[in-house]
């Protein structure tokens, strides 16, 4: 073998081991591009689009605490509750309006129990146990909502003494905003399950405006073939000021009832004065009277009257620790025809949300 064969074969055997690694080099495959979340301003702060879609998100919730007492038979203690709520909520637009679908669901626990035999006496003791519940899943497009959310009926004063009847239910409700602060609102709800095919109709008049608001509600119940009135007006007496008044009448018993479900009374009327301290503080003050008591009488399925008059006082302390971080202090009293002796009640309330 010659030097020119030599350096010929040492050239073909690199060529060949070259070309193999060659074949087997690793190829970086270019990263695809992220998609960051963006912020949705469209809807107010808190709102961020899914990624993907043009729907627009806000996931929020509440922690809450609450030591309450009350004097009446059987309380002993403390009655302490601890909730977490927690909702979402998708707004996107449409040909038709704003289409929104809202959810919260909330979850409780008031701690163990003393188990008492028949005179009262402590027997044992219960573990504590939690409870979960549907309080809203509705949707809304354009004027129209359906789903589960507080009845149409519903509205108060702004304390923690009073009553206007009202709950969350099932319904199919539809509101023309007529502009200029005026809203006309017609709902169908259906307070019992496979009952009958006739459902509890609730209208609401709301006008909004720059001195204050006026609510004017109305609905019937077939149950009983009776109705439900109530008006509540809101008005900025000075820029810390707010003075609120309501008015009720049932013609007999209804599913909005003052008292309870089927229970209420014939009028009542009461009133909430509420003043802003600071940007931290505000105090309330109010009461509220019942006339005329009645309740829903099923196997006869009539309306039994029972006459009683019953008042109520209270006041509020609200209180911003933080941003977030709201505490809110209640004391109320109680009396009248329905009551043995009057009795105080009332609660500390801490709310942490986001």
């Amino acid at each position: 073998m010659n030097i020119k064969s030599l350096l010929l074969g040492s050239a073909a055997a690199l060529l060949a081991v070259s070309g193999a690694r060659a074949a087997d080099a690793v190829v970086v495959a270019e990263p695809e591009p992220m998609e960051y979340v963006r912020i949705c301003d469209v809807y107010g702060a808190g709102f961020y689009y899914i990624p993907g879609t043009e729907t627009c998100l806000k996931v929020g919730g509440l922690v809450r605490y609450e030591i309450g007492w009350a004097e009446t038979t059987g309380d002993d203690g403390w009655i302490k509750t601890t909730k977490a709520r927690v909702n979402l909520d998708a707004r996107s637009e449409t040909e038709y309006g704003t289409f929104r679908r809202f959810i919260e669901l909330e979850y409780a626990n008031d701690g163990g129990s003393t188990l008492r035999d028949i005179d009262g006496d402590p027997v044992g003791y219960e573990g504590d146990s939690s409870t979960s519940t549907v309080r809203y899943a509705f949707f809304e497009l354009g004027g129209l909502m359906v789903g589960r959310n507080d009845t149409l009926f519903d509205g108060d004063l702004g304390g923690e003494f009073d009553a206007g009847g009202g709950d969350f239910i099932n319904q199919i409700r539809y509101t023309f905003d007529a502009g200029n602060g005026i809203a006309v609102s017609l709902g169908l709800e259906e307070e019992d399950n496979n009952f009958d095919y006739i459902p509890l109709i609730t209208g609401k008049v709301s006008v909004s405006q720059g001195w204050g608001s006026v609510d004017l509600f109305a609905g019937y119940d077939d149950r009983f073939s009776e109705f439900a009135l109530k008006g509540i007006a809101r008005v900025k007496a000075t820029d810390a000021l707010t003075v609120e008044l309501l008015a009720a009448y049932e013609s007999g018993a209804t599913w909005f009832g003052l008292a309870d479900f089927y229970e209420g009374y014939e009028w009542s009327v009461g009133g909430y004065l509420k003043y802003q301290v600071n940007e931290k503080l505000s105090v309330g003050f109010g009461g509220q009277y019942f006339a005329d008591s009645h309740f829903g009488d099923f196997p006869s399925n009539t309306t039994i009257d029972v006459g009683n008059d019953d008042w109520t006082v209270g006041a509020v302390i609200d209180y911003t620790i933080v941003e977030n971080l709201n505490a809110k202090l209640a004391l109320n009293y109680d009396d009248g025809d329905s009551f043995v002796d009057g009795s105080f009640n009332g609660f500390l309330r801490l709310d942490a949300s986001f």
